[in-house]
This record gives C-alpha cells, structure tokens and sequence, in this order.
C-alpha cells in the first residue's frame, strides 16, 4: 500500500466525476474510495529501534583525545563489540582496536631499537668518511712487528748500548699499541716513535756506506704509502690525492739519483748484485701504480695493496742491501755490527709503523679541517 500525500486528497476529490442523479454507485466505486481514504491517512509512526553504540562512534565523537600511534609492525586484533543493526542498513567494517595498553602490558613481536634510526644518508657518509678507519690493523701491525723486532734485534746486537736503544724504542711502539688511547693520540704516537726509529737507522746507514740515499728512499715510502691508504679510507678527498703526488714525486727522485733505471744494465751473476737492482725497478713500477689514485672516488683503484706492497717492498730492500754486507761476494770482507743490523730492524719496523700511522695522521688533519669549515659562519 502506496501511501499518498495530504495536498493531493483535494486534487483526487476534484478529479472524480459525480455520477449521474438517478443512479446507483458500483461497489468497485466505493471499494476505491475507501482504499483512497485509508491511504490519505497518516502512517503510524515506526519504533525507532535502539541501538548499542560502537567504539568508533566514541572516538569520533571525541574529537580532543589524540588517538595513539601503533607501531609498524604490530598484529592487529579484531575487538569490535558486536551491534544489532537494522535489516536495512549495511553492517559496517569492523574497527581495529587501538586503545592504550596496561603500562604491565607489552607489545608482541616488536624488537625495541637500539637507537635512533640509521639514515641511509648516514650510511653512505660512513662510507665515504669513516670515523676510525683502520685502528684495529694499525694495532696488530705495530705489535706482530714490534714483537718480532725485539727478537731480532736482541738475536742480532747482542749486549751493545745501541741495541736496547733499539729495543727500547720497539718496547715503546709495543706500549703504544696496546695502551687504550684516542684514535688520534695512538697515530701520532706512532708515528713519531716510528719516525725516531727510522732516524736511527739511517744513521747507521750512513755511517756504514749502506745505501747513502736512503734517507730520500724512506721518506717518499712513509710518505707515499700513507696517502695511498689514505686515498684508500677517503676515496673523494682532495688532500688525498695531493699527498699522492708528493709522495711518487719523491720516489721519483730517489729512483733516479739512486741509478735505478741504469741498475738493469749493470748486472752481474752473483744475487748481491741483481737482488738490490730488482728492487729498485719494483719501486718504479708502484710509483706508476700509485697514479692510479687519482681515478673516480667510486673505486679505491687498489690504493691500500700498493701501500702494502710499498712497505713490504722497502723492507725487502733494505734486508738485501743489509745481506749483501753480512754475506759479500766472495773475496770481500764484511764490516758490518750487530749493533747496526739492530738498529736497521728497528728502522724497517719504525718505517712500517709510521707509513700507516701517516694515513690515520691525515685522516685527523682531515677531519678537523672539515669541522671547521663546515662550522664557520657563512
């Protein structure tokens, strides 16, 4: 049954033709009139039905209260009180419960973080410009060698002043390594007690005919061999690649005052001879290696194995030019000490330490460099 509206019952009385006089009405007539008058009746109101109010209705309403945050991973948990809605309305979604937990009360599966979160920003200057690079190696380094220099050096001086010189200075870089410092105190520490050591040593070098220009020879591989790893640590620095330049330009020069691009040609059969000689034509070819630092920052272009081979080859140089005189060619007389034989281990282990300590040297200078430009007013 279509009810019909109030305005339109005079409408509908108008419209209706008045039957003849004289005649009778059809019941079909007044059958349709009382469903007419039914219909301009007013429908009885309908019982609104009372309904329980869900959570999300509460929140909604309560626009002051902040809801909480969840965390990323949390499992949802599906607590909707359950509503009797009206047939003819559609059920709504059910809503996740977010209210606050019991402070007794703790999330489950979220791991809580050590810190704050890591950038990927971050990482990739930590990348390009660690913090403490290479403490660890530079420690081990100065106490394998340091170790094995006091054995040598006391197997080779004996009881000689210049020998516990050495020694004592092999006991100070030992100390140094294994005393908790700062990155940047343990650097110049060794550095500079590697530097003494080698001083020494070249003294006695010079005082016994040993390679006179080795003064130039160990100061290009301190050098050159700590850019490198410098170059090695931070790959985009321009200091880097300046150091770089000094040191094979100082390479460069002992190579050529010492006749090392004449050394091939003066060979004779005996190792005295073409075991120093290779040597030297092995320093040419890592001083052309070392030209490699000066490729894209996104490579190390092998900067850290030229530095190692650079020392490890100095050392090998060193011990043959000193082989030559403990064992000469035969007919000649040896005239080298125990005491010099010390004092030389303990230069080679001084140069060692100090070519590695340069790059942690630099990487300081750098640092601070850095800070105060950054921090200057602009």
């Amino acid at each position: 049954m279509v009810p019909i509206a109030r305005d339109a019952r005079a409408e509908s009385t108008q419209d209706t033709p008045e039957p003849p006089s004289g005649s009778f009405e059809r019941p079909a007539a007044v059958a349709a009139q009382a469903v007419a008058v039914v219909g301009l009746a007013d429908p009885a109101p309908t019982p609104v039905r009372e309904t329980g109010v869900s959570r999300t209705t509460i929140r909604e309403r309560e626009q002051s209260e902040p809801a909480p945050v969840l965390p990323l991973h949390r499992k949802k948990t599906d607590t909707t009180d359950s509503v009797e809605l009206p047939a003819s309305e559609e059920p709504e979604p059910a809503a996740t419960d977010t209210s606050i937990l019991d402070p007794g009360e703790s999330l489950p599966n979220i791991p809580a973080p050590p810190g704050p979160p890591i950038l990927a920003s971050d990482l990739l200057r930590e990348r390009m410009r660690p913090r403490a690079p290479g403490s660890q190696m530079l420690r081990r380094i100065a106490v394998g060698l340091s170790a094995a220099g006091i054995v040598g050096a006391l197997a080779s001086g004996g009881a000689h002043p210049l020998t516990f010189v050495s020694v004592a200075l092999l006991i100070g870089m030992l100390t140094v390594a294994l005393t908790p410092m700062s990155y940047r105190g343990r650097a110049v520490s060794l550095f500079l007690v590697g530097a003494v050591a080698t001083g020494v040593a070249l003294w006695q070098q010079t005082l016994q005919s040993i390679a006179p220009d080795g003064i130039i020879l160990a100061m290009a591989t301190i050098l050159l061999s700590g850019s490198l790893l410098f170059r090695a640590y931070y790959r985009g620095a321009t200091l880097a690649r300046i150091a770089v330049t000094a040191g094979v330009l100082a390479l460069g020069v002992w190579f050529f005052l010492s006749g090392g691009h004449e050394s091939l040609v003066r060979l004779e059969g005996h190792w005295q001879s073409w075991g120093p000689a290779s040597t030297q034509m092995a320093f040419g070819l890592l001083a052309l290696l070392s030209l490699m630092a000066f490729m894209d920052s996104s490579t190390r272009a092998g900067a850290h194995w030229w530095a190692y081979a650079l020392l490890a080859l100095y050392t090998i140089h060193i011990g043959l030019l000193v082989g030559s005189q403990l064992w000469p060619v035969p007919g000649a007389r040896s005239a080298i000490e125990g005491s010099t034989v010390a004092a030389i281990i303990a230069g080679m282990v001084g140069t060692m330490v100090a070519g590695i300590a340069l790059a942690q040297v630099l990487v300081v200078t750098y640092n601070a460099a850095s800070n105060r430009v950054s921090e200057a007013p602009h």
